[in-house]
């Protein structure tokens, strides 16, 4: 069963939210698209990685996805799937690169074949990931947790990759994405002996969302861009114009015409990812480009967001804030 569902990443909701507030012809827009394209590509290849674990059988699994949590030294690490029966626990890393690729075990990195005959070279996932058992391991020694035994698998998510030079212990490591429920079965076999009963299960699944910590990005200070230069108002989100005026309790579009209510939730959320966690009436006005405190109050309030201080002072929390 599914105990965390996938998410995008913080890091990518900023990127999103950053490409929605900048100028194509900002310096730093062709920068901010490139890596968002990375993040796109790897969260689609763990989509992929979905659809075919609903071929187990899960009500021996608790599934958890985009797990990022902190071991004993203080180190973050995520793991894009992990899996935990009462015998073991899997890891799975989702890779999606096409083309021919190559694993230097020696070298440790992964080597993408290209057809113009260059090589590039990239971190290896087989390390990262045997990093990840490591870590995990002393997570569950730091909380009390049993000797839990951790596989792994990097799974390869792009339908057009393929492998060249092989070796049987490599592909005990690596798997295509098609032969996932297949060599998690094999997995299986292999870890026979109960660990944990079903309430221990159920416990450290429950501990692990709980120290789950989502990645932190300040997008401005990366980028080296001024909150200044970000598109201010309620963004349309049917065309992406941004001058969308209140009529009653909508937004409607002057570009196309469309009305929302959802849009002033995508802003305040652009707002949070891009800028503060915390937001003052003033600021809300700024961003919005509304002329009047009372509409910035009682949107605020609409909102129901925890605050602290008064009047021209009140802070609104958006920690909690999802659209």
């Amino acid at each position: 069963m599914i105990k965390k569902p996938r998410e995008k990443s913080n890091r990518m909701l900023v990127h999103e939210a950053g490409l929605r507030r900048l100028l194509p012809t900002h310096p730093q827009y062709y920068l901010v698209e490139q890596e968002y394209g990375k993040m796109k590509y790897g969260y689609k290849g763990e989509e992929a990685l979905d659809y075919f674990l609903t071929f187990l059988p899960h009500e021996h699994y608790h599934i958890l996805h985009g797990l990022r949590i902190e071991d004993p030294k203080g180190r973050y690490f995520q793991m894009d799937t992990l899996l935990i029966t009462s015998t073991h626990c899997l890891i799975i890393d989702s890779k999606y690169v096409s083309g021919k690729l190559e694993f230097d075990e020696v070298g440790s990195q992964l080597i993408r074949h290209k057809t113009d005959g260059n090589m590039e070279r990239m971190a290896d996932p087989l390390t990262q990931v045997a990093r990840h058992r490591y870590q995990l391991s002393l997570w569950l020694e730091q909380h009390g947790f049993p000797s839990l035994p951790i596989a792994s698998l990097v799974a390869l998510t792009h339908n057009k990759s393929h492998l060249v030079k092989t070796s049987p212990s490599l592909m005990k490591k690596v798997t295509f994405l098609t032969n996932l429920p297949n060599r998690v079965n094999e997995i299986n076999a292999l870890h026979t002996k109960e660990v944990l009963n079903k309430k221990e299960l159920n416990k450290l699944s429950k501990k692990l969302i709980k120290k789950h910590t989502p990645d932190s990005f300040n997008f401005l200070q990366v980028y080296n861009i001024k909150k200044e230069e970000l598109i201010k108002g309620v963004i349309c989100l049917n065309c992406g114009f941004n001058l969308v005026k209140k009529k009653r309790k909508y937004w409607t579009c002057k570009n196309c015409q469309t009305q929302s209510m959802t849009a002033l939730l995508r802003a305040i959320e652009d707002y949070k990812l891009l800028i503060s966690t915390t937001i003052q009436n003033k600021e809300l006005r700024w961003f919005f480009i509304l002329s009047s405190a009372s509409e910035a109050y009682n949107i605020l309030v609409s909102l129901g967001l925890p605050s602290v201080g008064h009047k021209k002072g009140r802070t609104y929390s958006l920690e909690h804030f999802k659209t």
